[in-house]
């Protein structure tokens, strides 16, 4: 929404007299020598903005698939590639692309009214016409579709197969090839029996199943999840009918039970946005949610463990858990991705409401997203 959160991560350290000592207490409190590195990358990030110290992190400090290592190999191996859709995500996957130090030779476009060259990137955009009628030209080209819709992606890449003839093993698929969604959040702690899990940021229910999937034949005792964006909620009431032992609530999670400025988008990064970042934006796609605080909901509620992913309203959830967390003293998986300087302002704010609470830091992309704190 227009905010330059690498600006306001500088200004945290250059600005608040107090960030040093809190980096220095949270780094106090790190388990191992992999949450000390992940914490060494993000205060460069943080401070410069360069992606490149979290692109270019070793392997063994992140937690990948074997899906996603053969995907960073393919690409590193690529001297130029075509990105199909010149949105969002295709911006996105250039930017990174460029870091691989592979170059971008076009954007492809299904609609030629959108040909020329990228206002954005300097990047030249092609239509898929233009693609198939020059086979000769561009058939020995590697392709990156940059569609996160599955269906979408998949019809695409069977045209670029049939009818442009780009060989199968020259397609790579998309944004969700870059971070490891199978295991974040339930690859870092054993579960225990009886667990009460509360999920803020349900969007597709899928992570109360890897919930209860986690949990195995201990089985667990109860499941309270929150979903603020209208289209999640209703999916998310249909999918995890079939679950049992799980509330759903329609309500985004902060400090405090009102309303607030909300960003729908039917999809994960749906968001509250502040006023400023509502006017801005015209009040276009803008709509209005009921926030409310965990200490109010879940009061005097058995909680064991609580999952935190709420597109950048970490903090203020937090806040309106702190009750809860007080009295239950439960472990915890953070988003710290969201903004760059979260990974000492969260953590700070949760050691204040417990001293001894251990943290660890997981990593579960090939960029600066996914990076979960532990907290126990």
């Amino acid at each position: 929404m227009g905010i330059d959160y690498v600006t306001m991560a500088r200004n945290s350290f250059n600005q608040d007299s107090d960030f040093i000592a809190k980096a220095r207490n949270v780094y106090s409190h790190l388990n191992d020598e992999i949450s000390k590195k992940i914490f060494e990358v993000r205060s460069l990030y943080a401070l410069t903005g360069d992606l490149s110290y979290l692109m270019n992190i070793d392997p063994k400090y992140r937690n990948l698939s074997s899906d996603i290592e053969v995907y960073a190999e393919k690409i590193h191996k690529f001297d130029h590639c075509l990105i199909y859709g010149a949105g969002g995500a295709g911006h996105y996957l250039a930017r990174r692309f460029q870091i691989f130090g592979v170059n971008i030779d076009a954007f492809i476009e299904p609609d030629e009214a959108k040909c020329g060259i990228d206002p954005q990137t300097g990047i030249k955009i092609i239509s898929e016409e233009e693609l198939i009628s020059n086979r000769a030209l561009y058939s020995d080209k590697n392709v990156v579709i940059s569609y996160s819709k599955k269906d979408v992606a998949d019809s695409t890449r069977r045209r670029l197969i049939e009818k442009a003839g780009i060989p199968e093993n020259s397609i790579a698929m998309g944004v969700y090839d870059w971070r490891n969604n199978s295991s974040q959040y339930f690859d870092y702690f054993d579960p225990l029996e009886n667990e009460v899990f509360v999920d803020c940021g349900c969007y597709d229910g899928g992570s109360c199943f890897r919930f209860a999937g986690w949990c195995g034949q201990k089985g667990y005792e109860h499941i309270y999840s929150f979903e603020a964006d209208p289209v999640n909620y209703e999916k998310c009431k249909k999918v995890l009918e079939t679950l049992g032992k799980c509330d759903l609530y329609p309500y985004g999670t902060s400090k405090a039970n009102e309303k607030a400025y909300f960003i729908s988008k039917g999809f994960e990064d749906s968001c509250i946005i502040t006023k400023e970042e509502a006017e801005a934006a015209g009040m276009e796609g803008v709509q209005t949610i009921e926030t409310v605080a965990l200490d109010d909901v879940l009061k005097d509620k058995r909680v064991t463990f609580i999952k935190f992913d709420v597109e950048g309203a970490e903090y203020d959830a937090l806040l309106g858990a702190k009750k809860l967390i007080k009295a239950n003293r439960p472990r915890m998986a953070v988003s710290v991705y969201h903004k760059p300087e979260d990974f000492v302002i969260l953590a700070d704010l949760i050691l204040e409401m417990h001293p001894d609470y251990r943290i660890s830091f997981r990593h579960y992309g090939l960029d600066e997203l996914e990076t979960i704190m532990y907290v126990e």
